[in-house]
Order: structure tokens, then C-alpha cells, then sequence
């Protein structure tokens, strides 16, 4: 079907150009890069979920639309209600934010997370404002299709790229008796935490939860000497000193507090066990000397405090030490046998070799941008000829042309995976290029028989390639991980996932006419002339003897 010149899937590209939609993607775009670093809050939270509801629905039709009998008002419909499920499902429940950031992550080879907050789902109404959005792309802007050409890889990209990923926080736990600390590679002590060696023997899983409820025995309950069970340590809380009790955990004072940490104005509440009777005190005492802590046998579910701690007992010949982690300072603090607290810097952190970091980084990453937009280009415009359908005069092989323009970037990125993840391989991945790009530019050409009004092809390209790299770079530096090698990979899923799209919407049978359309005019032959002209003399005089 038809409408005012393009198809239906035409008028879902009209939709994804409204300049309604593009002001969501600029806000989108500005608002997850910029304005939750500089004003984190609700209203920048909230303001991100309303230009979402906006973005996603017409980046999805455009997906749907790919499918038969999925093109106009039904894959716009289908659209919006399908964004409406997945943000309440996200945003109702920790496991639907849970599942929604496993999918987002699959779908998009990026690490996301998805928090549950039900305040977000006041935002849905928004959704109205996209439908409204879409009955006003049916008025013809043919310049529409053309901007929404070039800016729907920004839009994809503006979806992907929400809040940065910060560096990991470093991580201290007790592996069976053995401190254990993360800060990117696992370390241990043999030494009761002075120096710390690269660690080969606990579990290659992640780091133990954070979460309370999930670390026993937790810092905060109090680990007592196994030498002396009447001498406990806790940590309640990452902003208050770590306290010390020498009847087995019955009262508590503050022991050390590290130097530039301020002095807490403020007071937790008791734990379970301070206001324990005398018999439950008699179970604390006995757990305690088995080195448990002094709540093991008390069974009093524990009060859940805003921080969790780290504070692990190493141990040494003749005894135990106790080492503590404050995220806030840079050092371990270590309390010694004879009870003197020293500061011991923490493990260096695994260093990016090479492209990995510096300029290399940026330049690594703005190479995979670049590949990635001319992907995405070229997706776009091949799907763009492919669904044109044959036309008349069209080079035999033109199919062929096209996927093997498609396939060049992908194959670029492929060569310079192999090529960097080998030892003196850069070279070759600056060789490979220097070949590739004349490549690229001989196998494109002008797309014949454009539609009319779709726009020059190469304005087409040339915005969406640097609109592609831009938002690309940034996405890659914030989420793609401190290396070449993630970056690379994840544009070649980009690359994949563009291509499969380009050869879906090629090979899908064009919709419809509305009116069947008629053959071009031919001039009458002579012998029609001279029939016409005996039948119209005929004609007239058998009328005029009627009309006498």
C-alpha cells in the first residue's frame, strides 16, 4: 500500500525521522553522557526514561517492519506495546530488571544494568506522546525518510550507551581461611597482608557478593582470634572505625580509625546480639571460640546496615592479623600481633599493554567507530536498493556487489582482531587497512534509480557514518571495556547483526499497491487511428439522425 509516495515501512522511517523523535535521541544522547555525570538525580533518571519511550518505539517498528505482513500501523502498534512491557517488567521487579539487563546485554554485546524502581513506570504516558508522534509522520516529508536514514544508527546507538561504566572497586574476602583481594587480578598474602603475591589457588568466579544477606560470616557480626577467643574485631560500616571486645563480644569499643577519614556524626543501630540475655550471651561465647563470630549460634537475623565491610583475619606464625579495607582510602590498614595499625598500599592493577592504552586506546577505538559506521551505512543504504527491487538496467551481479560491500567492513574487523591479538601484529592490522579502504571505495557506488525525494546517497552515508563514529566512540570508551580487542569484537556483532538486517529486509517481498498499476502509455498504431476515425464518423451521424 501506498501512502503519499512511499510504503508503509516508508512511513515508519518518517516516523523515526519526526523531528519530535530526534529531539528524544538528542536529549537521550545528552542526557545519559552528560547530564547524569554532571547532575546525578531523579529528574535526570526520570528525564532519560521519557526520552526512551520516545526513541524505542520507532527504532523498533523499523525492526518489525522487516517482517511480512509486520509494516505500518501493525508493526507500529506492536512497537509501543511492546516497549510498554519490557520498561514495566524492568522497572516492577528486581528480577524483570535482572532478566531485562541479561537480554539488553546478549542483544547488544554491551554490560548493562537495569535497576527496579517503580517510580519510573509515571513515565508510560509518554507512550502517548510517540503514537502522536506517529499519526503526524503521514503528512509527506519526503527530506523526513532521508534524515531518518542517517540518524536511526544514532538512535540504536543513544539506546546502547546509557550510564558509563566505572572502574571495579577493589574486593577483600576470606577464601577458607586465606585473605583474598580483587582489584582486577586476584592477590593473596602469606605475610598477614605486608606484601601481597599474584594468587593461584582460589576459585576463578566472581568476587563474593556485597550484599549482607549473602556473606557469612559478615564483617559486621565480628571475627574473634582463633588463638584468642575472647578478642573480636568488626567493621560495621565503611564510614565508622573498626571496633575491638575482649569478652567475646559482649561490649565493643572503637579501635582505629584511618587518618583522613572523617570522624561519623552519626550512630547505627544495636546489633542483635547487644541486646541478647545472658543465655543467648552464652551461645555468643561459645561460638566465639570456635572462631566463627560471636553470633554464629544465635540465630537473630541481622540488621541490614547501608554499607557492607571488609575486614578478614590472615594468618601468620604464632597468631592472626587483621586486615581492613576502607574504599575510601588507598591503602589496606593492617593491624599487627602487638596491636599497631600500619597503612600497606594496595596491588598494582593490571596495566593495558600497548593499543590498550594512552593514545592507542582512543585511536584503537576510534578506528572500530569508524568501521562500525560505514557498516551501518552501508546496511542502510543496501536494504535501501534491495527493497527497491529490480529495476531496469541494473549490472548483472549487483546482489553480489552489495553483499560484498557489506561484507567489508565486517571482514576488516575480523583481520584486525587476529592481527592485535598477536605479539608485533599492528603492522599488519595498518596494512590490511591501507587495503581495505581503497577496496571500500571502489565497491561503492550511487545507488541507481533512486526513489524521488530519498535524498543524495552520499549526504545519506556521509552523516550516518559520522554520526555512527561519534556516538560509537563514545559508547565504546564509556561501556566497551579499556581494550582494543572488546571493542572490536563488539563491532563485529554491530557488523553481524547490521548485515543480517540488510539481507531480512532485502529478500522480503515488497508490499503491495493499493491500486494496480497500469502499463506505460504507447503512442496508437495507423491501423488504430483509422479504426478510431470510421467508428467516431459512424458514431456522430447515427447521433445526429437521432437528434434531428
Amino acid at each position: 500500500m501506498r501512502i503519499h509516495g512511499g510504503t508503509r515501512g516508508g512511513r515508519v522511517l518518517c516516523w523515526a525521522g519526526h523531528p519530535g523523535t530526534l529531539l528524544a535521541v538528542a536529549v537521550l544522547a545528552f542526557n545519559d553522557r552528560v547530564g547524569k555525570r554532571a547532575w546525578p538525580g531523579a529528574l535526570t533518571g526520570k528525564i532519560s526514561d521519557a526520552a526512551w519511550m520516545l526513541v524505542v518505539p520507532p527504532v523498533l517498528a523499523l525492526a518489525l517492519s522487516a517482517l511480512p505482513r509486520l509494516r505500518g500501523r501493525r508493526a507500529a502498534l506492536l512497537a509501543v506495546a511492546l516497549t510498554a512491557l519490557t520498561f514495566t517488567a524492568a522497572k516492577s521487579s528486581t528480577a524483570g530488571a535482572e532478566l531485562t539487563s541479561r537480554a539488553w546485554s546478549l542483544l547488544t554485546g554491551l554490560p548493562s544494568r537495569t535497576v527496579a524502581d517503580r517510580t519510573d513506570l509515571l513515565t508510560l504516558p509518554v507512550l502517548a506522546l510517540s503514537w502522536w508522534l506517529w499519526r503526524r509522520s503521514a503528512r509527506p516529508r519526503p527530506w523526513r525518510r532521508t534524515l531518518a536514514l542517517a540518524t536511526v544508527p544514532l538512535a540504536v546507538a543513544a539506546m546502547t550507551a546509557t550510564s558509563p561504566a566505572y572502574e571495579r572497586a577493589p574486593r577483600l574476602w576470606d577464601d577458607h581461611g586465606r585473605p583474598v583481594l580483587d582489584n582486577g587480578r586476584r592477590w593473596t598474602t602469606e605475610d598477614g597482608g605486608l606484601t601481597w603475591h599474584l594468587d593461584t589457588r582460589s576459585s576463578a568466579g566472581p568476587a563474593p557478593s556485597a550484599s549482607p544477606s549473602e556473606r557469612e560470616p559478615l564483617a559486621a557480626e565480628g571475627r574473634c582470634l582463633p588463638e584468642e577467643p575472647q578478642v573480636c574485631f568488626r567493621q560495621r560500616d565503611y564510614e565508622l572505625p573498626v571496633e575491638i571486645s575482649r569478652d567475646g563480644g559482649a561490649d565493643w569499643q572503637d579501635e582505629y580509625l584511618p587518618p583522613g577519614v572523617p570522624r561519623p556524626q552519626k550512630s547505627l543501630p544495636p546489633l542483635p546480639w547487644e541486646t541478647a540475655t545472658a543465655a543467648t550471651a552464652t551461645a555468643t561465647a561459645t561460638a566465639a571460640e570456635t572462631g566463627t563470630g560471636p553470633t554464629a549460634s544465635t540465630g537473630a537475623a541481622l540488621v541490614p546496615y547501608p554499607k557492607p565491610a571488609e575486614l578478614v583475619l590472615a594468618p601468620v606464625p604464632g597468631g592472626h592479623t587483621v586486615v581492613v579495607h576502607y574504599p575510601s582510602v588507598a591503602d589496606l590498614q593492617v593491624r599487627s600481633q602487638d596491636g599497631r595499625w600500619s597503612q600497606v598500599p594496595l596491588p598494582p592493577r593490571q596495566e593495558p599493554k600497548g593499543l590498550e592504552s594512552g593514545i592507542g586506546l582512543l585511536l584503537s577505538c576510534a578506528l572500530a567507530s569508524f568501521v562500525i559506521g560505514l557498516a551501518v551505512a552501508f546496511t542502510g543504504l543496501n536494504a535501501r536498493r534491495l527493497r527497491a527491487g529490480p529495476q531496469p538496467g541494473d549490472p548483472d551481479g549487483l546482489r553480489w556487489m552489495l553483499a560484498l560491500r557489506q561484507a567489508a567492513p565486517f571482514g576488516w574487523l575480523v583481520g584486525a582482531s587476529v592481527f592485535l591479538g598477536r605479539d608485533g601484529g599492528p603492522w599488519l592490522f595498518w596494512l590490511a587497512s591501507a587495503l581495505l579502504m581503497p577496496l571500500l571505495a571502489l565497491l561503492w557506488q550511487r545507488s541507481p534509480y533512486a526513489s524521488p525525494g530519498d535524498g543524495n546517497t552520499v549526504a545519506i552515508m556521509a552523516v550516518s557514518v559520522t554520526a555512527s563514529c561519534v556516538s560509537l566512540f563514545g559508547a565504546f570508551l564509556g561501556t566497551a571495556g579499556h581494550s582494543w580487542t572488546a571493542a572490536c569484537w563488539t563491532g563485529i556483532g554491530f557488523a553481524v547483526a547490521g548485515g543480517a538486517l540488510a539481507g531480512l529486509i532485502g529478500w522480503t517481498p515488497r508490499p503491495g499497491l493499493l491500486y494496480p498499476e497500469y502499463p506505460d502509455w504507447e503512442p496508437p498504431s495507423e491501423h488504430d487511428r483509422s479504426d478510431g476515425g470510421a467508428d467516431d464518423r459512424s458514431d456522430g451521424g447515427a447521433d445526429r439522425r437521432s437528434g434531428g
